[in-house]
């Protein structure tokens, strides 16, 4: 049962309308969806997934319930570090872009790596032709 609530919490969310400020902590037991910017000294922290439709520049913390299948992704991607469930990576203290587009970033190992999301890499990702 609890391996199902789990499976059902990853698949679903809730949606923050807004730009996160420095100092601001916004925690989901679920997927978050954020339709704004988070901004450097804000942090995002999730058992789930974490979407910013926006820039991310602050901290984003996702598969903290021990999903190390969850992402993180964003529109603008410059964060000063990324956790995906044990997986961590500090990135740049300038807040400079990692490249162009919408990027996502995925736990390998112990390690947090980061592919622009192009359509062939989605088809990879989910398997289709």
């Amino acid at each position: 049962l609890n391996d199902k609530l789990m499976e059902l919490n990853s698949r679903t969310g809730q949606f923050y309308r807004g730009t996160l400020e420095k100092g601001d902590v916004l925690e989901s037991e679920v997927s978050v969806v954020v339709i704004g910017d988070v901004e450097r000294g804000a942090r995002i922290i999730s058992k789930g997934n974490v979407i910013v439709l926006g820039a991310l520049r602050g901290t984003a913390a996702a598969g903290m319930g021990g999903n190390p299948e969850a992402v993180v992704v964003a529109l603008e991607m410059a964060p000063t570090q990324i956790r995906i469930s044990d997986a961590t990576s500090r990135f740049n203290d300038r807040n400079r872009r990692l490249g162009r587009g919408a990027m996502i970033a995925s736990a390998c190992g112990d390690e947090v790596q980061i592919h622009s999301i192009r359509k062939t890499f989605l088809n990879n990702m989910l398997n289709l032709p």
